[in-house]
């Protein structure tokens, strides 16, 4: 019975994060949203992506109070809620990675890197919950790791000059990132579930983590656009010059252009700002370089949450419902030690490629023969499980 809502719940989540994916790159692709620049922030999109979430947490909630479900048991325990609070706090952060990486990349590019941290799951599950580690696992770990290179072979191998699977320093920074919050969060719902008061359900749990979602990603919104105004990060006094007239000049009309070479003199290989400039004046250079999105950490908070264009918006509210899928079944299965189930929700993986062909993406040989390699890795761990049950994690006492 235990494999059965495994499978069952499996399934579910692998639609869940499939679609979240896609999703999220449709609504940063001009493409399917007016044809115009989206200019609206990866943080902006958080806030509309978790309020959609909290929605229908909420509604999830309230059905279950209708059918006679106690309010008591909407309080997961101190204990409980501060692992929740550390999740809420590590999945702002990651998934306003996941609205920065799809406006350069695909998703069947830069998607299989977020999951590496798989790698480590194992070492956690034995060393907080005394999970057995299997050979299966070992053998299904590196065969993901083989997949994820497979990409890479034709610029290993000097047969391709351009490595179009190669991330820039950016993108590789935020893949970090994404690896270490995700690996946190899978750890931690175990602890969530462990440590929650007898019958609080995943449905309650999902609420106060997207109740504390929108405290962090609001706040965010709110303060980081007044402390980059108050450190001038859209008006440097000094530039390299590469820097300044890639991503800045590059990215403005000639009207701007000029308006700006008013201000900014070349001087070697640098532009500096003239040193008496009114606040009329300030007010304009400012938001003229904020909108080339010139300052990459300011810039993700950056917007007002009520866009002129509310195409990209339909497309995060739809994966805040897939959100929500997926985090009220991860909340399902961490009753489970992680790494007898967190790698199998990456199946969509290898389907990945296959969907951004229908999209018109170029996808290569060596991309679908990774996704392969990575769907035994993922499957290969459960080949013995008449021989091995899965077996639930015992409850702590929560405060």
């Amino acid at each position: 019975m235990e494999w059965i809502i495994l499978i069952l719940w499996l399934s579910i989540i692998n639609g869940g994060l499939g679609g979240q994916y896609v999703l999220n790159w449709m609504a940063n692709q001009p493409k399917y949203t007016g044809g115009d620049k989206v200019d609206i922030s990866a943080g902006v999109m958080t806030w509309w992506r978790e309020i959609s979430k909290l929605l229908w947490a909420v509604i999830a909630v309230i059905i279950e109070l209708i059918r006679g479900k106690k309010v008591k048991y909407l309080w997961p325990g101190y204990l409980s809620l501060s692992t929740i609070i550390f999740c809420a706090f590590t999945g702002v952060i990651e998934n306003i990675g996941f609205f920065y990486l799809p406006r350069n990349y695909s998703p069947h590019i830069f998607a299989p890197y977020v999951n590496v941290y798989l790698a480590f799951l194992p070492f956690f599950g034995k060393m907080m919950f005394n999970a057995p580690i299997r050979k299966e696992h070992w053998i299904g770990i590196s065969l993901v790791i083989a997949g994820l290179a497979t990409p890479h072979i034709p610029w290993l191998l000097g047969i391709a000059q351009d490595n179009h699977n190669a991330l820039d320093l950016n993108a590789i920074i935020w893949i970090l990132i994404i690896n270490g919050c995700l690996l946190s969060q899978q750890v931690l719902n175990n602890k969530t579930v462990q440590t929650a008061l007898p019958g609080v359900g995943p449905n309650a749990l999902v609420l106060w983590r997207e109740i504390w979602k929108m405290i962090f990603i609001s706040a965010a919104i709110l303060v980081m656009p007044i402390i980059g105004n108050m450190m001038n990060a859209n008006m440097p006094a000094r530039v390299k010059a590469e820097k300044f007239e890639t991503r800045v000049l590059s990215k403005v009309d000639e009207s701007k252009k000029e308006y700006l070479l008013n201000y900014y003199t070349k001087s070697d290989n640098n532009y500096v700002l003239k040193s008496e400039v009114s606040e009329k004046e300030e007010v304009k250079i400012k938001e003229i370089i904020k909108a080339t999105e010139y300052h990459q950490f300011f810039s993700l908070f950056d917007g007002s949450i009520i866009p002129n264009n509310w195409l990209p918006i339909l497309f995060v509210i739809a994966a805040g419902l897939t959100g929500y899928i997926y985090s009220f079944g991860f909340f399902k299965l961490s009753k489970f030690a992680a790494h007898f189930w967190v790698p199998y929700t990456n199946v969509w993986l290898a389907l990945l490629p296959f969907i951004m062909l229908l999209f018109g993406k170029e996808v290569t040989g060596y991309q679908i023969a990774g996704a392969v390699v990575v769907t035994a890795g993922l499957m290969i761990g459960v080949m013995d499980h008449r021989r091995n049950k899965v077996e639930e994690i015992a409850k702590k006492n929560s405060l």
